[in-house]
């Protein structure tokens, strides 16, 4: 796969998304293909939280943030840090949700989005409850949105699904 029209795809789906008002939710069978899809998702973190990890990359590479992993591997590995340089990292990252689309909720309760953990979303257990119920409880989001769905495979670069609830 070439990675420079993954990342294309990607920013080009994100804007698509937020454009059109509505929710991102990326689905890849990560626990099945345990080498290429956790990179597919990073590549995916990485291109949605671009302005907040490229802005401080030198301190994420020096503390071992591995985005392939998800953003909970980055917000964890934010501990290693003096605290204000942590709020100030945390604050680019939240701060990203201000201009980005809406990111479907893997526990809405704990603030787990869909690109924390690369396997918490595995595409043949979460698309049926995508199609039911497109949910976004991000701050300030109507509860049942129009989501657009991306789904990876081996042999495609990805099929996209429109959801109207």
């Amino acid at each position: 796969m070439n990675v420079a029209a993954l990342r294309a795809f990607y920013s080009e789906q994100i804007e698509a998304a937020r454009k059109d008002d509505v929710l991102l939710s990326l689905h890849l069978k990560a626990t099945m293909m345990k080498v290429s899809d956790p990179i597919m998702f990073g590549h995916c973190v990485s291109v949605y939280f671009a302005d907040a990890l490229d802005a401080h990359a030198e301190t994420l590479e020096e503390i071992g943030a591995n985005v392939n992993n998800g953003l909970a591997d980055v917000l964890e590995k934010l501990a290693r840090l003096p605290a204000d340089k942590k709020a100030e990292i945390e604050a680019d990252i939240n701060a990203v949700y201000e201009v980005r689309p809406d990111l479907a909720m893997v526990d809405s309760r704990k603030g787990i989005t869909n690109l924390h953990v690369p396997n918490n979303v595995i595409v043949d257990a979460s698309m049926p409850n995508v199609v039911l119920n497109c949910e976004s409880v991000m701050p300030g989001s109507r509860p049942l949105r129009v989501g657009l769905g991306k789904i990876h495979s081996a042999n495609e670069l990805a099929s996209q699904v429109i959801l109207i609830p």
